[in-house]
């Protein structure tokens, strides 16, 4: 997304807006990883490409969560469909010139997903 469309001097956060169904695979207890970056700013200190942060798109209730997922999982909204939050940039310029990167992936369990629907990503300014 290109940053001239937000405002300046503005923090935002990215949503994912998602269903499961209830005949789901290869979704169960799996680790995302998601990232919200500015284009040209992914790499870290030492050159490696920066992974983000750790969310679960579905976990059991009756294990607890591991740690690092920074207390991400889908919560409900009213519409019926869930939302995460998959994190947060400040758009200090807000020039043309810029552009966000959103992601979601996961790339160790290579087996076969089914059942998510993606309605799409919300970006909200905080409060302030």
């Amino acid at each position: 997304m290109k940053t001239g469309m937000l405002s300046p001097k503005t923090t935002y956060a990215a949503f994912l807006i998602l269903k499961i169904m209830e005949k789901f695979s290869g979704l169960e207890s799996v680790p995302m990883k998601v990232s919200v970056r500015f284009v040209g700013k992914m790499k870290v200190g030492n050159g490696k490409e920066d992974c983000g942060s750790t969310v679960y798109l579905r976990f059991p209730s009756d294990r607890p969560v591991p740690e690092d997922h920074n207390g991400r999982v889908p919560q409900k909204r009213k519409d019926k469909w869930m939302e995460i939050e998959l994190g947060e940039f400040f758009n200090d310029e807000g020039n043309d010139d810029g552009e966000v990167d959103i992601r979601l992936r996961e790339v160790k369990d290579l087996g076969w997903k089914s059942g998510l629907l993606v309605k799409g990503i919300e970006l909200r300014p905080e409060a302030v």
